[in-house]
């Protein structure tokens, strides 16, 4: 059922009123020109009036007044010129203005669809005058209840279940919003309360280090034995104190990010980094030179940044290969990263790179000569730049 319902959901309805109306119209059109019902001299004028009778049925979603009271004027319209629809078995032309009546009541407000029912079921009733004669008046009341009145009053009942459905849906949607909410307000909560915990914890493990340091500085000197315990206490309260501080730190800074207590990514991550890019569809070629043992983590983190950054960018603008490479010379870390392919505005995704680069006292150079390259050197004992 749901996949039958996901079906029709899909379905062009201007379209779906397109082939009904052809259809109408073609029913009609048989009839007149197929069974002797219709008189030859007035069969010209009765396929015309036909057309036109069923026409409004394609736009019946986007005009449905107009179309109801329009198909039914033109009933007896052509009644009244020669045209003999009447004398068709009947079936195309209840179908349409079943179809026209429900979408009067199913797609206007209240009062727009009373007035197109009564103007359409008065219009309705001349064509059934003019067919049946002046005994033909129990007949307007039987056509009009079947034809215009019980469509008309369906309609409004799947309009109104349509508004409840929205109508549920948003209350729904708000219930969600709102416990989320409180969700949110709960861990937020939760978390200060945590923090508060955790803050008295560290107070008094630093209060214990400062106490702790100042005898071990007595006592250095007349009991060292007793002033290297007391020292190693303070080492192992500090670290007790530390990962407490990473912990309320995590906690503030997370967001519910599970990475914001991973540490920081350095040039060694470079090949994990290139293989999640492969899977994107840019093929990367990584050469690194031996990293020195004195590559400090600041120097290590801006390298990785400025690698990721490159590639990122051209990843995002469809670039399909590119070479990473890193080296070291003369105390500098040189980056580059290279491809064939052209990037627009690359400038412009880099210039947060250039200022992180420059604060460590680098430099970053850009090449779109051929294709791009991204060039950056930074010195492995870098100075904070003023």
């Amino acid at each position: 059922m749901k996949l039958l319902r996901s079906r029709l959901a899909g379905i062009d309805r201007a379209r779906l009123d397109a082939l009904l109306t052809v259809a109408i119209i073609a029913e009609l059109e048989l009839e007149i020109w197929l069974a002797r019902t219709v008189p030859v001299p007035h069969r010209p004028l009765t396929a015309v009036a036909a057309v036109l009778f069923a026409a409004p049925l394609a736009v019946r979603r986007r005009w449905p007044a107009l179309a109801l009271v329009g198909s039914s004027t033109l009933l007896t319209l052509q009644e009244l010129v020669g045209g003999r629809l009447d004398a068709t078995s009947g079936l195309g032309m209840m179908f349409a203005l079943v179809l026209l009546a429900y979408a009067a009541g199913a797609w206007l407000d209240l009062r727009r669809a009373g007035i197109a029912l009564v103007v359409g079921a008065a219009v309705f009733s001349g064509f059934v005058l003019r067919a049946a004669g002046p005994a033909g008046v129990a007949t307007v009341l039987i056509f009009a209840g079947i034809v215009f009145a019980a469509p008309w009053f369906i309609g409004r009942l799947t309009r109104e279940r349509d508004r409840r459905v929205v109508a549920f849906r948003a209350l729904a949607h708000q219930a969600d919003a709102e416990r989320e909410e409180r969700q949110r307000a709960a861990i937020a909560q939760e978390r200060l309360r945590i923090g508060r915990e955790l803050q008295d914890i560290i107070a008094d493990n630093v209060t214990a280090m400062v106490a702790q340091a100042g005898g071990a500085r007595q006592l250095v000197r007349t009991d060292p034995e007793r002033a290297r315990a007391m020292i190693l206490n303070v080492e192992e309260t500090g670290r007790e104190a530390l990962g407490d501080l990473r912990r309320v730190l995590g906690m503030l800074r997370r967001d519910e990010d599970p990475r914001a207590l991973a540490p920081q990514p350095g040039l060694d991550q470079l090949p994990a980094l290139v293989d999640s890019l492969r899977q994107s569809g840019c093929q990367c070629r990584l050469r690194m030179d031996e990293a020195p043992l004195d590559l400090t983590p600041g120097i290590d983190l801006v390298g990785y940044r400025v690698i990721e950054a490159a590639l990122r960018t051209a990843t995002a603008s469809g670039c399909r290969e590119a070479v990473v490479v890193v080296s070291y010379r003369s105390g500098d870390l040189e980056l580059e990263v290279a491809s064939e392919e052209s990037i627009p505005d690359v400038g412009d995704w880099l210039n947060g790179i250039a200022d992180r680069v420059a604060l460590y006292g680098g430099s970053l150079q850009l090449d779109t000569t051929e294709g791009f390259a991204v060039r950056a050197r930074l010195p492995m004992l870098a100075t904070v730049s003023a």
